[in-house]
């Protein structure tokens, strides 16, 4: 009862495991393994869609599928379940002879419970380009008979329809060591066995890729240490916490907290880290170790523990600073080398001490802060007086130097200003001094005129001097003669 799904042909998705809830979403329509009837005489119409068993009186059995009008005598007739894989998918059908096969999708599938045992959807694994898994192949006699995996791979070239179909058959050697060269692009490896047994080969299958493993393989489960996801002091490491089958080869963190541990003074300690890791060899972490967290865990812990040892609670304070450099780390660099991994950085995330312990220590810091705070109180303030005293000085400075200046300035005008008085003034005596002398010649040459002319000087200058004087004169021409008298007497 095995078809390819069509055009004609609806597609539904199969929840994985479940495939009875599916199908009765299409119960009013399409008739599942429910339909179960025994039929004396009747018809039945199988639609298109729709197959069905039908078992007549003597146990023989047919599959009738639709579209189909089937006329019925004294028959059991059961309606087959049907089962659907898109491309991202593929069907698990387990038959009642015990044999096991993977049909890639799209396909669709009747289950016949002559045949089969059960039939069942699962996703196909799909990786991306910084993801891988690692795939388990048996070999032998009971391998060749199933299909070989099937991959498509996202992002490569091929046909349209290509289905990326690869034979990966290894010679088999007589000790697990793993291949250098490449089938297909992976990396393989062959376990033998002891003699009569089937052989085993792992290969490590990286994406962009869409890979669908066959009947004869499985990929491989991780179980590693993983957190409980809490970003306070509880947060701790679980061991198989962290189930995964995906690898990632991009870098990543943990976030850790190396509790207990004791200083030389016996003080306890919880160390809280923060280490950044990168997987650089995934063939090597695959024969070191089988969980490379637990190993981080582990070397990071005896490394911590190793630095609190040789340390008082005080040398730890203030060497605190150098768990973030990987030289204090040498157990967890090696061993994350040993194991194909690379540490790139760790970083301290600070510490816890006990309730008690870091009770006293919070008392000692909040003393040690409130006296620090008050000297530089103290400090601030003599800064800030001798800042000011100190611009006071300069102000003054400043002050008596413009003062002087300003004297300065003030004398030079004043004593400009006085030779400019000076100068003035003797410009002016100059002036006057030549312009009585012109007066003084030109009042010689008037006189040197007169005297020419024969003008007594003398009665000239002294009439000259009394103008505007009431002046009586008497002149007495008769020498010898007699003397006028004149007698003067005053008004009343």
């Amino acid at each position: 009862c095995f078809h390819l799904m069509d055009s004609t042909v609806p597609v539904r998705l199969v929840t994985v495991g479940n495939s009875n809830s599916s199908h009765r979403r299409d119960k009013g329509l399409f008739r599942t393994g429910d339909y179960h009837k025994h039929t004396t005489l009747g018809k039945r119409r199988v639609k298109d869609g729709e197959c069905c068993a039908i078992w007549d009186s003597s146990g023989n059995v047919r599959n009738v599928l639709g579209p189909k009008l089937e006329y019925i005598y004294n028959s059991d007739v059961r309606f087959l379940d049907r089962f659907v894989a898109n491309q991202n998918e593929y069907l698990v059908v387990a038959y009642k002879n015990g044999r096991k096969e993977h049909v890639r999708g799209p396909a669709s599938l009747f289950l016949d419970p002559v045949v089969h045992k059960n039939v069942s959807v699962e996703e196909a694994v799909s990786l991306n380009a910084f993801e891988a898994i690692v795939v388990y192949k048996e070999l032998g006699d009971r391998g060749a008979a199933a299909h070989e995996a099937k991959e498509v791979n996202r992002g490569g070239g091929g046909g349209g329809g290509g289905s990326g179909e690869s034979s990966l058959a290894t010679e088999p050697s007589p000790t697990k060591t793993p291949s250098k060269e490449r089938s297909g692009g992976v990396p393989t490896a062959v376990v033998a066995t002891l003699a009569g047994e089937s052989k085993v080969e792992r290969r490590v299958i990286w994406g962009p890729t869409l890979f669908i493993p066959a009947a004869n393989e499985w990929v491989h489960s991780f179980s590693w240490h993983g957190s409980n996801d809490r970003m306070d002091d509880h947060r701790t490491i679980i061991k198989d916490a962290l189930k995964l089958t995906k690898i990632r080869t991009l870098p990543d963190q943990l976030y850790y907290n190396v509790a207990s541990c004791r200083t030389s003074d016996d003080a306890q300690l919880s160390v809280r880290l923060m280490i950044f890791y990168q997987m650089v060899d995934l063939t090597k972490m695959l024969d070191s170790t089988h969980d490379p967290i637990g190993d981080f865990v582990n070397a990071a812990s005896a490394d911590v523990i190793r630095f609190t040892a040789a340390n008082t609670l005080e040398q730890f304070i203030h060497r605190s600073s150098d768990l973030n450099e990987l030289s204090c780390f040498p157990v967890l660099a090696s061993r994350a080398e040993s194991i194909g991994y690379k540490i790139d950085k760790v970083v301290f995330r600070g510490y816890k001490a006990s309730d008690q312990l870091q009770a006293m220590h919070d008392a000692a810091i909040k003393t040690r802060t409130s006296l620090q705070l008050e000297s530089k109180t103290a400090e601030q303030k003599q800064t800030i007086e001798d800042l000011t005293l100190s611009r006071k000085l300069q102000r003054g400075e400043k002050e008596r130097e413009m003062e002087t200046a300003n004297r300065a300035h003030a004398l030079e005008l004043s004593r400009l200003e006085h030779a400019e008085r000076l100068r003035q003034a003797d410009q002016e005596a100059k002036a006057k001094t030549a312009l009585t002398q012109a007066e003084d010649g030109q009042k010689l040459e008037f006189l040197r005129v007169l005297g020419g002319e024969g003008v007594d000087l003398t009665a000239y200058l002294v009439a000259k001097e009394r103008k505007g004087q009431k002046v009586m004169s008497i002149e007495n021409n008769n020498v010898g003669g007699a003397v006028p008298h004149i007698h003067l007497t005053s008004e009343r």
